[in-house]
């Protein structure tokens, strides 16, 4: 007989909710930021460019691994 812990869900829940809210609202735009504000030219400049939407996908992956 298995034994599930009690509120397992609902703390994946909010585990995942102050991780979406931190990575969108605080470190995406950081990131976007320190990104501009740098003298970075070229492919550098391209591979640092993408690191937002990286990010993002990160957290588009917590979430879906959540709901499944």
């Amino acid at each position: 007989m298995k034994r599930y812990p009690q509120g397992g869900l609902s703390g994946a829940f909010i585990g995942i909710m102050i991780a979406t809210i931190i990575g969108v609202g605080v470190t995406i735009p950081i990131v976007q930021d320190v990104i501009d504000d740098s003298n970075i030219t070229g492919l550098t400049a391209v591979v640092l460019g993408n690191l937002p939407i990286l990010l993002g996908v990160v957290l588009l992956v917590a979430v879906a691994n959540l709901v499944q």
